[in-house]
């Protein structure tokens, strides 16, 4: 990579850390993060540690970064994930098991379930291919037993 010659070695410690806004300001204006994602993000850039734990507090601090909304947006806008699919993605985003906890509580795993299934029993999806697919979704055995039986002796 071709470098001016009188570029300093290594930024100055005010222009790292606007540099790592300027990345954090890019990162907010595409989408929404937790903390977790900012942290790794800003490691993987080059932060340490307590460079990134700092900022990301900054940030928080500020409203940018708030995972019990980005818990509860991701569950709303994924309606068709059981309970299991959507706390293992949370978990793996860095939510804390309190915050997914809250996020999941208002959620009908069973309605979901039987609305998903609606929608691929009518579209002609065989029975065995929708337990399959609602089990793959996340959804639990039950829930989804749940949800084939109310169309059971139906002709979809």
């Amino acid at each position: 990579m071709w470098r001016r010659p009188d570029a300093p070695d290594r930024p100055a410690a005010g222009d790292r850390a606007e540099r790592f806004d300027r990345y954090l300001q890019v990162l907010f204006a595409r989408g929404v993060w937790t903390r977790a994602q900012i942290v790794r993000k800003l490691t993987a850039k080059g932060a340490s540690g307590d460079e990134a734990e700092a900022l990301a507090g900054r940030w928080q601090q500020g409203g940018f970064i708030d995972d019990a909304a980005y818990a509860l947006l991701f569950v709303d806008g994924h309606p068709g994930w059981g309970v299991r699919r959507l706390r293992d993605e949370l978990r793996r985003r860095g939510v804390s098991e309190a915050v997914i906890g809250e996020a999941l509580e208002e959620l009908d795993e069973e309605r979901a379930a039987l609305s998903t299934a609606r929608e691929w029993l009518e579209s002609g999806v065989e029975r065995r291919k929708v337990e399959d697919r609602l089990l793959r979704r996340g959804f639990s055995p039950s829930a989804v037993r749940r949800a084939l039986a109310a169309f059971a002796g139906d002709d979809l």
